[in-house]
């Protein structure tokens, strides 16, 4: 109730699920004060957001527990009872993921297969290991600009990815295919994949 109810903002109009609508993202871009004026962020899923601290795309808080206070403070403008915190805490907690659309019976298909197995070969589970898919650690991709260049960034996990487009940090890649062919070639093997070891790569992410 507390991550719905807008009315404990300052002038009663923003609450926690604005951004993150069940939990997850609404694929938009926030300029909020963490990052300075004029930086707007996109805003992540807080799926297994206490798992995997750091909080924030460029590790301004260190674990969700802080970005949950720094939120009603920061964001919403509100001095809160820490119960309000601690449930709030309670209840991105208690957030299961749900299974891919991507899934054929609950498994993967033939290209996902062979997509999981491209996921290792290409070194793209170095940085996204299972079960969380994320190594927990920040690094400067080169994908960063403006006030953020040369930042490290996050390592998003990527359980239900398939759900939380547009990806990085400031949202400019509208698909995981574009993510992999437009902005990151180079940094594993995939650029040299062909078109249908791609289609199968993709496949996998979207399946986690």
């Amino acid at each position: 109730m507390l991550f719905n109810d807008g009315r404990f903002c300052f002038q009663q109009w923003l609450s926690c699920a604005t951004c993150h609508p069940d939990g997850r993202t609404g694929g938009l871009n926030w300029n909020l004060l963490n990052d300075g004026v004029g930086n707007p962020k996109n805003a992540k899923s807080m799926l297994l957001a206490h798992q995997t601290p750091r909080a924030m795309w460029l590790g301004v808080r260190e674990n969700a527990e802080a970005g949950v206070r720094a939120g009603l403070r920061h964001i919403q403008f509100a001095v809160r009872p820490e119960e309000e915190a601690l449930a709030s805490d309670a209840y991105l907690k208690s957030l299961e993921p749900v299974p891919s659309p991507y899934l054929v019976d609950g498994h993967l298909d033939p290209a996902a297969i062979r997509g999981g197995e491209l996921f290792e070969r290409t070194g793209c589970g170095r940085c996204h290991p299972a079960p969380l898919f994320t190594d927990l650690r920040m690094y400067d991709m080169g994908t960063t600009r403006g006030e953020d260049e040369g930042f490290a960034v996050d390592v998003p996990q990527l359980v239900e990815v398939w759900r939380t487009a547009p990806y990085f940090h400031d949202g400019r890649a509208a698909t995981i295919k574009e993510v992999l062919t437009t902005f990151m070639p180079g940094v594993s093997e995939s650029a040299k994949l062909t078109e249908s070891q791609i289609d199968d790569l993709v496949r996998y992410i979207l399946s986690l």
